[in-house]
């Protein structure tokens, strides 16, 4: 599958409400992020938010593929442009990552990809969100933080 990766000049709120339904909070974090879209053919079938938190550490703040295109590799190739693309060259050296506890699939992504299980923030989504958010049939409540170290490009 052919997929094009590029920096967003309209945000795929479709998208970016998939992995947070909270447009306030979306509209907060877009301000002071880099939003990237993956294109199949014409299509916008997924996109990554990443924001540098200081000098050398930076957040995935939303990573959502639609749903008709899930599990065919896209979620990956978008981490791995963050990593390759963004992160190298803007020196970043940690990188962190928040999800549900009630996604397993992104937990499995992200430990692939290499990020490690910092912490666990207990009842974060329901000190956070309005309404309850509902994943596989279970409440999410409990936010998993997750790091990878990197190794940024040499200076020139």
């Amino acid at each position: 599958m052919e997929i094009r990766i590029e920096q967003a000049t309209d945000y795929p709120y479709d998208l970016l409400l998939l992995a947070d339904p909270n447009r306030e909070l979306v509209d907060s974090y877009l301000k002071t992020s880099d939003c990237f879209v993956a294109f199949y053919e014409d299509r916008m079938v997924g996109v990554i938010v990443v924001q540098k938190q200081s000098v050398n550490q930076a957040e995935v703040l939303n990573l959502a593929v639609d749903e008709s295109f899930q599990r065919k590799g896209i979620a990956r190739r978008l981490l791995r442009f963050v990593f390759d693309e963004w992160a190298r060259p803007n020196r970043i050296t940690l990188l962190t990552v928040c999800t549900g506890t009630s996604a397993p699939g992104p937990m499995m992504l992200y430990q692939q990809e290499g990020f490690d299980l910092k912490e666990l923030d207990r009842d974060y989504f329901v000190r956070n969100y309005p309404e309850p958010i509902w994943e596989n049939g279970v409440q999410c409540r409990h936010r998993l933080i997750l790091e990878k170290e990197l190794v940024p490009d040499p200076p020139i």
